[in-house]
């Protein structure tokens, strides 16, 4: 007969003591068999009091000598890094686009990202510490924690109340330098607008150090400086317009005043004041003062509409070029007050209909008790009797501020300095003067018989 065989123990541990496993070989010819007791000592004895997985230990008795997981350690979870999380693209330089028949218009390079202020540029999300691992021996495992994300702020950028955000603190140009974002209140171009540079289409101040070649088109919600000239381009701006030089065959917006050396076949349309040296060939519409000062100060060839006053040298020329000024906008007053006035009859009709409507629900309402829908349309006709109240208000009132503006009109004059000539037509509201033999300094003005004089 075989002599008995003892039962054998077995545990192995790596050496970071994040996994213990076990091996229990049986007993054979009536040996010794291994005992719980045993395998709770031998567990002990190799440190191993962490996360057991008692279920396994039970079946490492039947594994028949397998080797079996009973303990396993939990491994640090390092924390993640903060972060930002952009809402632009982070780019630099021209980024033209095609349109939809794949056409790209080599004049519109992409440079410019307006912004306004207050708009999130960036989420920031802040790093998360993380949680330490603990091995068998129940000994804790440091983790590594998330690192700060690296915020750096540009000008016009800051962080939010909060610490959550990026945002623009001034409206302007968004661009991305190096590792940032900056926003550019006002946007400076050192040398001319040409295909290098490309249309500008921005939200805040432009200086143009250069000129403004053909084709181009300057656009600007804030105010307008150009150094060069401006040949054959399009200026459009909700502030002011400032040329250093002067406007060639180009077309200006303006919604604020404008101040140009000379103005040359051009088209001019400035809600406020103008101030040159000359204008020559030009189509100009002012709806301030338009004075020509310093050099030349001429007026001479196109037509110039102005709602305030002018004050040139010289209007026309000794070549007799023809010139027309136009003082006062009457015509177009005229118009609206028209309008207003055929507008405010109607309305003074209707109100009549509501008040006989509201007269006689009213009336009906004493004697006995409305249904729901007369009581409903009592209700409507009061709000719109009202509302109808206040617009008629609004209305004489918008007469007699055109009213008064007709009147001032007739106090527009044309101060000229040193000579005008034969060639020009002066008009003022619904009057005309054509000029026929060269004057020396005059003013040109309407009289209290509503004709124009020159005295």
């Amino acid at each position: 007969m075989a002599d008995p065989i003892d039962g054998t123990l077995s545990i192995e541990v790596d050496d970071k003591y994040m996994n213990a496993r076990m091996t229990i070989t049986p007993p054979k010819n009536g040996g010794r068999e291994i005992s719980m007791e045993l395998v709770r000592e031998q567990l002990a004895l190799n440190g191993i009091r962490y996360n057991i997985d008692e279920d396994a230990v039970n079946g490492a008795f039947s594994s028949n000598g397998l080797s079996v997981l009973v303990a396993k350690g939990v491994p640090p979870v390092d924390g993640k890094n903060g972060y930002l999380l952009y809402h632009f693209e982070r780019k630099s330089g021209a980024q033209m686009k095609a349109d939809e028949f794949g056409n790209v218009d080599f004049r519109d390079l992409g440079l410019i990202q307006n912004i306004e202020k207050g708009v999130t540029i960036a989420d920031i999300f802040p790093e998360t510490p993380g949680s330490p691992g603990r091995d068998i021996r129940g000994i804790e495992i440091p983790q590594y924690p998330g690192k700060p994300a690296k915020i750096t702020t540009g000008n016009g950028v800051a962080l939010s109340d909060d610490g959550k955000h990026l945002v623009s603190t001034v409206a302007g140009n968004l661009r991305w330098n190096k590792d940032h974002f900056v926003v550019d209140k006002e946007l400076t171009v050192k040398g001319d607008i040409d295909l290098s540079v490309g249309n500008i289409d921005f939200i805040g101040d432009i200086n143009i150090q250069g000129n403004v070649n053909e084709g181009f088109v300057i656009r600007s919600k804030g105010n307008v400086y150009i150094a060069g000239n401006v040949t054959g381009a399009t200026i459009e701006a909700d502030g002011n317009i400032t040329g250093k030089l002067g406007f060639v065959s180009s077309t200006i917006v303006c919604h604020g005043d404008i101040q140009v050396s000379f103005g040359e076949n051009s088209s001019i349309d400035c809600d406020g004041s103008i101030k040159a040296q000359s204008f020559v060939g030009c189509t100009v519409v002012c709806g301030g003062d338009l004075t020509v000062s310093g050099g030349k100060c001429v007026i001479v060839g196109g037509k110039y509409t102005c709602l305030g006053n002018i004050e040139a040298n010289y209007i026309g020329s000794d070549a007799y070029v023809r010139t027309l000024i136009v003082l006062g906008n009457i015509a177009v007053l005229a118009e609206e007050m028209n309008d207003l006035k055929q507008g405010l009859k109607d309305y003074e009709n209707q109100l009549h209909q509501l008040e006989m409507v509201c007269d006689t629900l009213q009336a009906q309402k004493k004697v006995a008790k409305l249904s729901p829908e007369r009581e409903e349309m009592l209700r409507r006709s009061i709000k719109a009797k009202f509302g109808h109240l206040a617009q008629i208000k609004e209305m004489n009132e918008r007469i007699a501020d055109i009213e008064q503006e007709i009147e001032n009109n007739n106090d527009l004059c044309i101060k000229v300095k040193k000579a005008a000539f034969p060639g020009v037509t002066v008009r003022i509201n619904s009057a005309q003067l054509v000029i026929a033999q060269k004057s020396g300094p005059c003013t040109i003005r309407m009289n209290e018989d509503k004709d124009i004089v020159m005295k």
